[in-house]
């Protein structure tokens, strides 16, 4: 499906990319997570580990001697590729390799073809939707998904569920709704986010209005700074060219910080996987001009993230050779815990629930910061009813009993478990200095 391509590595920085760190590091991951790695480097980069041998069967480290031919080692391969939404890109990198076992082959290339039908269903529908919102005067543009996946190699092989559409101008959702209702998308009953109406269209898609960047986090300021912000996206548009199709999508640093937006959002709930990642590598391995560059540092650093978006671009750099040079302007601080940062999403995996216990991260252990997210927790389960400050202790209370009943009925699991495993991860935040 992809032309081979063959890039050597330039300087020390994206040598360590491409061989996936020291062997300190090589000894964080199992021997699947560590395979999974390497084959997603080579399929969004095309980069090899340490040989160009590309005869049919010659894999390149750590697949030589570490990954035999072991049918169960490939299966749990395969499931984990599946967990994180990124079966579909191995397709590439797996066919023709005698070394692979029938049943993850076959799986690898089922999935592939799933998600190229999932990719065209889902292309389609987004040119419909835009055109009539177009049509009718709302200015709108696509988030994630299709709109990204213009960057890969293979745009049908980027795994995508939903259709995100972000309005430029708030004041015009409610057009924006009758637009969708007349086009023969159904409002769902079930709102659960404060930043987006969800819709679904036919065959159970799911179409959301973003009204926000992102969802509110627990820092007004940083709130305040995405409102400000999104009055300018509406200067900052691209038509991109998805799969032959012509579709607007926030212009060059503008998607890379909603990008962005959109994996801290996660990683402060239940987390995020590995397809969030692909997408950053194959955002930033292409020519960036200095105003694009400039633009990025000025977003990241004045809503005070720019140790997220480090951390972030390390790990990409490390396992899943982006390129150093491509990121060498990022000035990128090494000061942060980047193993430990791709552990948590290994862990995670696609939508953060491989785990009852993760639901929220906080920014450290200490008290406050758990009774701040106590009380943000509310803000968005009470958006109404928080504005008035003598509610607090009710909504507190209501609050309190709705967490303890979901997750003795739901979760399966107590709040201390879940209070851990968010002071746990927190120590990550405390790293980048988030919002500080």
């Amino acid at each position: 499906m992809r032309e081979e391509t063959k890039r050597k590595v330039g300087n020390t920085g994206a040598a360590l990319g491409a061989s996936g760190g020291t062997e300190r590091e090589k000894q964080a991951f199992s021997r699947e997570e560590h395979c999974l790695l390497a084959l997603l480097r080579e399929a969004l980069t095309g980069l090899l580990q340490e040989t160009e041998d590309r005869s049919p069967g010659a894999f390149p480290e750590p697949f030589m001697g570490a990954f035999a031919a072991d049918a169960a080692d490939w299966e749990r391969l395969v499931h984990m590729a599946e967990r994180h939404g990124v079966l579909p890109l191995l397709y590439d990198v797996l066919a023709g390799r005698e070394e692979v076992p029938s049943n993850p082959l076959r799986r690898t290339a089922d999935s592939a073809r799933q998600t190229v039908q999932q990719s065209y269903r889902l292309l389609f529908l987004c040119k419909y939707l835009m055109t009539g919102l177009e049509r009718d005067s709302v200015h709108a543009v696509l988030l994630k998904g299709v709109g990204t996946a213009a960057y890969y190699p293979v745009p049908e092989l980027r795994k995508a569920g939903d259709v995100d559409i972000l309005l430029l101008c708030p004041g015009e959702l409610s057009r924006a709704e009758e637009t969708l209702s007349r086009l023969g998308c159904r409002r769902m009953q079930e709102q659960s986010a404060l930043h987006h109406v969800a819709y679904q269209a036919d065959g159970g898609i799911e179409v959301e209005l973003h009204t926000m960047l992102a969802e509110p986090f627990d820092n007004e300021r940083m709130n305040q700074y995405m409102r400000e912000r999104l009055a300018d996206c509406a200067g900052h548009v691209d038509m991109a060219d998805v799969m032959g199709v012509s579709l607007p999508v926030l212009a060059g640093a503008w998607h890379a910080y909603e990008l962005l937006l959109h994996m801290l959002q996660h990683f402060l709930r239940s987390g995020f996987g590995l397809k969030l990642l692909c997408d950053w590598v194959v955002f930033w391995n292409r020519e960036t001009g200095t105003e694009e560059r400039e633009q990025y540092q000025r977003l990241v650093t004045e809503s005070r993230i720019k140790g997220f978006s480090d951390m972030v671009t390390l790990a990409c750099c490390r396992y899943l050779g982006l390129p150093a040079e491509r990121v060498a302007w990022m000035e990128l601080s090494e000061d942060y815990a980047v193993e430990q940062f791709v552990s948590e999403i290994l862990e995670a995996e696609e939508f953060g629930k491989s785990s009852a216990n993760r639901m929220v991260t906080l920014r450290s252990g200490r008290l406050k910061d758990y009774v701040r997210e106590f009380h943000h927790q509310m803000c968005l389960n009470f958006p109404g009813g928080s504005r008035c400050f003598l509610l607090w202790p009710l909504l507190w209370l209501i609050t309190l009993l709705r967490f303890l009943r979901n997750n003795r009925k739901i979760r399966k699991t107590s709040g201390l478990a879940i209070l851990k495993k968010a002071g746990q991860r927190g120590k990550m935040i405390e790293q980048i200095r988030l919002f500080e």
